[in-house]
């Protein structure tokens, strides 16, 4: 099994075959999961509930740093549209090029948190600066403090701020 996974995530089989294992590790983790008894159903889920609420928010957040915070941002810019956006985008009709899902997920994003200019907007785990530089220039009347754990993100962002004669956005440094 491993070694097929391994084979997966290099791109060596074909998604027709990584769909079929998928659904079969899914199959399989239902049936283990599967307690047979709505109550005992119940019992195993309140149990995990509980686990959960007991244990750390994040495991390994030095290792996810390593591998995801600290890659230059030279990488980004080769894989992402112009905003910088990897959180998600927003695909509807009409819109076809990555630059323009990112800038209709920007600006769906704040109109779902009834953004008006003049606002302090705090931003936790700002990424590239994609939301934080959109609201400095949607809002300029606004204040945004962005909070990033990453030092080339940071600096990424700064000189994004530069190039854009932003001075309405401050960015933190902050493992939070």
């Amino acid at each position: 099994m491993s070694l097929l996974i391994d084979m997966a995530e290099y791109g060596l089989l074909p998604d027709r075959l990584i769909r079929y294992g998928i659904r079969q590790l899914d199959r399989k983790r239902l049936q283990e999961e599967n307690r047979g008894d709505m109550n005992l159903q119940r019992r195993a889920l309140d149990s995990f509930i509980s686990e959960m609420v007991q244990s750390p928010i994040a495991i390994k957040t030095d290792k996810a740093n390593q591998q995801h915070y600290e890659v230059p941002p030279a990488f980004f810019q080769q894989v992402l549209g112009r905003h910088m956006k990897y959180s998600g985008c927003y695909w509807p009709d009409g819109v076809e090029k990555l630059d323009q899902a990112e800038e209709r997920m920007l600006a769906l994003t704040c109109h779902r948190a009834n953004l008006t200019n003049g606002m302090k907007i705090l931003e936790l785990g700002c990424g590239w600066g994609s939301l934080s530089l959109w609201m400095a220039e949607k809002y300029p009347d606004s204040q945004i403090t962005a909070v990033s754990n990453s030092k080339p993100q940071k600096e990424f962002i700064r000189s994004k701020m530069a190039e854009r004669n932003l001075s309405n956005l401050r960015i933190i440094t902050a493992d939070m």
